[in-house]
């Protein structure tokens, strides 16, 4: 759990939810809108109240037997029990259980609200956080101080650095006390020994970025498909782009020195560069896609594509960033392609506009 400008946010254990998932049984899935500043929460109580007893009719009219119905709810209204809870909420709920697992989720996304009681956990809902597009790290990075943020569309919060270096100073010496001089009686200064003062400068500021990418490999590792910006002058972009692997680094930087420039602005700059670029590779995502589908190595089909992710053989699944379907029995084969295809280790992305339900390639 942590708190933010979101509110409070909990992780999700997606791993848990897909284990939980594959098991057999009934599974019930609640959204419930929120208030990040918890004002609504009565209202978000009474609509949870009325949802789980929804749920519990659903159970009940599928011939799920009361003590199982009652095994399934009551750890969801037992969890959110404590009015302290309902006054640190996020941007929406969610609450799902069956196949041994009760798990309720403050998550940084507006939901819809709705109950869900089927074969799958209907995660549809949660699919573009899942894939971390609604989420980005900003990197300010200027020689007198480096700063590190997590950012969502409508707020940004600072990360401690770890082992990234704050400053330039902290992982090389002034470029003067590196460069051994000698008076040449004319009021100047002759350097020798590591070619001129500005080869030097720019070998310790290469090893000041290199050590920067280092650090950025370091604390981000674990989150490695979430977009990071950079905030830099415009010759440390060629360099930092050159030494740092992080895969899913920006082409595009805010420019200019960041070292005073407010979190809101690196966050509204962020965000258009990442709105901007992701628009483009949407649609060349899509089209890639359907030449794939055309050649018959992938479907636009629901329920072929459930049937395929089932059998470990989806690549990449494309589903609409809404998350959202009309037809209850699409909604239920993508939740359970959507499950299966990062159970089987393939890709989720999520377009603006796909254009179809669903679109699906196949491995091999």
């Amino acid at each position: 759990m942590s708190t933010t400008s979101q509110g409070t946010v909990d992780q999700l254990g997606l791993s848990d939810i897909l284990t939980a998932g594959a098991e057999a049984g009934p599974k019930v899935s609640v959204y419930v809108p929120t208030d990040p500043t918890g004002a609504d929460g009565d209202i978000a109580r009474r609509t949870l109240d009325a949802s789980l007893k929804d749920a519990e009719k659903q159970l009940l009219a599928a011939d799920v037997p009361p003590a199982d119905v009652d095994a399934l709810l009551s750890p969801l209204r037992e969890s959110v029990a404590d009015p302290l809870f309902w006054r640190e909420q996020s941007r929406g709920l969610a609450l799902f259980a069956g196949g041994g697992l009760h798990r309720v989720v403050r998550v940084p996304v507006e939901v819809t609200g709705s109950v869900t009681v089927g074969p799958v956990f209907h995660l549809l809902p949660l699919a573009a956080d899942i894939e971390g597009f609604g989420r980005c790290y900003i990197l300010a990075l200027a020689d007198n101080g480096v700063r590190l943020y997590e950012s969502a569309r409508n707020s940004i919060r600072e990360l401690p650095l770890g082992s990234i270096p704050a400053r330039l100073d902290d992982v090389v010496e002034a470029p003067d006390h590196q460069l051994q001089g000698r008076s040449t009686g004319q009021d100047t200064v002759a350097f020798h020994g590591h070619g001129g003062p500005g080869d030097d400068a720019g070998a310790l500021t290469e090893e000041f970025l290199r050590k920067v990418a280092d650090g950025v490999e370091k604390e981000l590792g674990t989150a490695r498909s979430m977009p990071l910006v950079l905030a830099c002058v415009a010759e440390h972009l060629p360099v930092f782009r050159r030494v740092c692997s992080y895969p899913a680094l920006v082409d595009e930087a805010i420019p200019g020195n960041p070292e005073h420039t407010d979190p809101g602005e690196l966050r509204s700059a962020a965000w258009a560069i990442i709105t901007r670029q992701r628009d483009a590779r949407d649609a060349r995502a899509r089209e890639n896609a359907l030449t794939e589908v055309h050649r018959g190595r992938g479907t636009t089909d629901p329920a072929e594509a459930a049937v395929v992710a089932g059998e470990g053989r989806v690549d990449t699944l494309l589903v609409p960033r809404d998350g959202s379907s009309d037809d209850g029995v699409v909604t239920t084969a993508l939740d359970r392609a959507l499950a299966d295809t990062l159970r089987h280790g393939g890709q989720l992305r999520t377009l603006a506009d796909t254009g179809e339900d669903v679109i699906a390639t196949f491995r091999g």
